[in-house]
């Protein structure tokens, strides 16, 4: 037996011992666990009850802030007025505020899930051990680091005097200025978002059988036969929560767009920002809110009706 398989099973023993111990402190127990089984799992749910309530009383209040009155002076008036609203409809600023947030946050999502397709298939599929934990690794890090240090990560990139341009140089081709560009705040937002993709895409692949991809071949289909229509029709699970959870977290992003759009590509929590710190509008930025939630669960709500809830929800098998 070599070191590798000797650690192995010295693993497996120890992982049974653990559950042996487990089972028998449970047989011990004088409790019976049948009778209360579904009420604990019911308990389980609680904290996100909670954590859902929490939010549906901050959705309430925010309806409440958009229909007050907005004083230069005292700030908030407590007198009730349908302006705010009137206001967004009328301000063909926000209009463009709005399309440009929905623009980007579809084509990141889009790029999103085309990278993320193949790097989840090389992280389920791949019998290179060191070749894997490469993936993972370029799959955590990001993770460790915080969305505004990934920005200015960007900024030494794509400066005028970054890294890109240093590297254009030296090739004797000439300089761009990328930041406050389209491409700018596309990229960034694209390695922000790519690793929740990866990871919604990664259960819905995994529980692919690989025997369905051997048939395939065995059948005489190429590779990227196999994979368009066996993996892509069985990993739309996947695809769908890769898809909701992109476009929703783009949605609401901030410090990307304001330090890569160089304040001239908002999105939408840009105005919000300013709104509650520039002018102290609260009722316009509460009206601003409640119109980027209304945006992103409409969206959702569409890719819920016609797909399904992907890997976001459970679905049970009748008896």
């Amino acid at each position: 037996m070599s070191i590798r398989e000797g650690l192995r099973y010295g693993s497996l023993r120890a992982k049974w011992r653990v559950v042996d111990a487990l089972i028998a402190a449970k047989e011990r127990v004088p409790f019976d666990f049948d009778g209360v089984s579904d009420r604990f799992g019911y308990a389980l749910i609680l904290p996100g009850l909670l954590l859902v309530s929490f939010l549906a009383v901050g959705m309430v209040l925010l309806a409440w802030y958009s229909v007050l009155t907005y004083d230069t002076i005292q700030i908030i008036v407590y007198e009730y007025t349908f302006g705010n609203w009137v206001k967004l409809a009328e301000t063909g600023a926000f209009y463009t505020v709005f399309v440009r947030t929905v623009l980007y946050s579809a084509a990141v999502t889009v790029g999103c899930v085309a990278l993320a397709i193949p790097y989840a298939y090389l992280v389920v599929r791949t019998d290179r051990t060191l070749f894997r934990y490469l993936l993972l690794f370029g799959l955590f890090v990001p993770f460790f680091t915080g969305v505004i240090i990934r920005a200015y990560g960007w900024l030494i990139i794509l400066g005028e005097n970054g890294l890109l341009n240093w590297l254009l140089g030296a090739l004797s081709l000439p300089t761009a200025s990328f930041l406050g560009t389209p491409v700018a705040v596309l990229v960034g937002l694209l390695q922000y978002l790519l690793p929740f993709a990866v990871l919604m895409l990664t259960p819905a692949i995994a529980s692919i059988d690989p025997d369905l991809e051997r048939a395939a071949k065995n059948c005489g289909a190429s590779q990227w036969q196999t994979f368009r229509h066996v993996v892509l029709p069985l990993a739309r699970p996947g695809i769908t929560a890769a898809t909701i959870v992109s476009f929703t977290i783009c949605m609401a992003n901030y410090s990307i767009p304001d330090l890569l759009g160089g304040g001239t590509l908002s999105f939408v929590a840009n105005f919000i920002y300013d709104q509650v710190f520039g002018t102290l509008n609260y009722p316009f930025a509460a009206v601003l809110s409640i119109a980027l939630v209304a945006v992103a669960s409409s969206f959702v709500l569409v890719v819920f009706k016609v797909y399904g809830t992907g890997t976001l929800g459970a679905e049970v098998d009748e008896a």
